[in-house]
């Protein structure tokens, strides 16, 4: 799961860029579907794809499991850049069944303070 100590460096890449003073939001996505399908990997064989998944989970967890639309990333990463609820937040991100928060900045926004409430 950890092949050449990425995650690793993506550990000590967080931690860089929450001791530095900036404003940030980490978003841990599970593995990414739809493409493009450019490295040679299950994802790549099984060309996955979310079809219904549209649905978002968001978790303060650091889950390493579970699947994530790379659109739907996307929207999300473009959502929280202009949340201020989201700034200092870490989360992991996951697609689920269903429809989801699409471009709709309130369905977002709404997504975002319930998983990052509880922090502290």
């Amino acid at each position: 799961m950890n092949a050449f100590g990425v995650l690793d460096y993506k550990k000590m890449s967080e931690e860089y860029l929450e001791g530095s003073g900036l404003p940030y939001t980490i978003v841990r996505p599970g593995r990414l579907t739809d493409g493009p399908y450019t490295s040679y990997d299950l994802n790549t064989l099984l060309q996955a794809t979310s079809g219904n998944r549209q649905n978002v989970e968001l978790s303060m967890e650091d889950k390493l499991n579970g699947e994530m639309s790379r659109i739907t990333l996307a929207e999300g990463i473009s959502q929280a850049l202009q949340l201020p609820c989201t700034e200092g937040g870490v989360l992991s991100m996951m697609s689920r069944e269903g429809e989801g928060p699409g471009d709709k900045t309130e369905k977002w926004e709404k997504l975002y303070r319930n998983c990052l409430e509880t922090r502290s």
